[in-house]
């Protein structure tokens, strides 16, 4: 059983009513804010037939993307590292800067990167002109992040429209470096045949004070064979899935994270606590952009999402006390 979700404005705001009568809405402005409440019976039922509320009771509560920030992330120092050298060698190859020997004194040489600055002159470069670089030509971490966002945001939408229409996307209006994400998916829809029933579904708990918004909830009819890993020396390993519910996230990172485990368990949680059914099955579809896919059964659970939980909590007092100390 699904709730009434809508969306107005693109992404400016979103409203759902949980199968439990929860409320929950979705804000960009003035801050990106999530807002829940639940009826109190006691207050009786309003001309419309809802149950009553109070004046004062919607609760701001934190997404649960937001609570994960407090989780460490090791792969992100790496990540950067690589965008760094990606980008270098990329100006390299470009030739916007060089590799060649440089003479440091009398009788030495070493070897150095040059860039080419005013009036043609080459120079040795430190660090700020290759930022400077990186910078210019939209290598940085953030560009490279940003550009990751919106591929991430377009894959995403194919995924919604398909799970709201039963069309299936397109392949060729994405742009190239999109269009493999999207053959993955669709890799994925076919060898699943999995059912929506429905996607971008808001979901909060008022008991323990968050929410958050999934990709699709539905079912797999019959019992299939899909991708569960795949490496580059021993290819694609299979698994069979089994019919039953299922709530799944798209992703188009690197790999799939403990992070994304425990997202999807407080989804569920919440999910319970809004009067949705249990399922049976979580799990990431991961998409690449050569076009494969994997499919990634959540190894976490409700209660580490909460020890979670807890942490971010402990982070927010403290930095209110912090800020009253001043």
């Amino acid at each position: 059983m699904a709730g009434e979700t809508k969306v107005l404005a693109g992404e400016a705001f979103a409203s759902s009513v949980t199968p439990s009568g929860v409320e929950i809405e979705f804000h960009v402005e003035p801050k990106r804010q999530y807002k829940i409440r639940r009826p109190d019976p006691l207050l009786g039922k309003s001309t419309s037939g809802r149950p009553g509320y109070t004046a004062n009771d919607w609760i701001d509560v934190p997404s649960v993307t937001e609570v994960l920030n407090v989780l460490d992330k090791p792969a992100l120092p790496w990540w950067g590292m690589r965008v760094g050298i990606e980008g270098t060698l990329a100006m390299l190859n470009m030739g916007l800067a060089r590799s060649m020997k440089v003479q440091t004194g009398p009788t030495s040489v070493q070897d150095a990167v040059v860039v080419e600055g005013e009036l043609g002159v080459w120079h040795v470069a430190g660090t700020p002109e290759i930022e400077a670089l990186l910078l210019k030509h939209q290598m940085t971490t953030n560009h490279v992040r940003d550009t990751a966002g919106q591929r991430g945001a377009s894959v995403h939408d194919a995924f919604e429209q398909w799970a709201k229409t039963g069309e299936v996307p397109d392949v060729s209006i994405f742009p190239p470096h999109e269009q493999g994400y999207v053959r993955g998916l669709l890799a994925f829809l076919e060898d699943s045949m999995f059912q929506p029933e429905a996607s971008e579904i808001l979901v909060g708990s008022v008991k323990h004070g968050f929410a958050g918004r999934y990709d699709v909830r539905g079912a797999f009819p019959e019992e299939r064979e899909v991708v569960k890993h795949r490496t580059p020396k021993r290819g694609a390993q299979y698994r069979q899935i089994t019919p039953g519910s299922a709530l799944l996230d798209l992703k188009t990172s690197k790999d799939v994270y403990a992070s994304h485990c425990i997202q999807l368990e407080a989804y569920e949680g919440a999910s319970v606590e809004d009067g949705y059914d249990p399922t049976g099955f979580r799990g990431v579809i991961l998409v690449d952009a050569d076009g494969n896919y994997k499919l990634v059964e959540s190894w976490a659970t409700y209660d580490d999402f909460l020890v979670v939980l807890a942490v971010h909590k402990a982070f927010e007092e403290m930095k209110a006390r912090h800020k009253g100390m001043k």
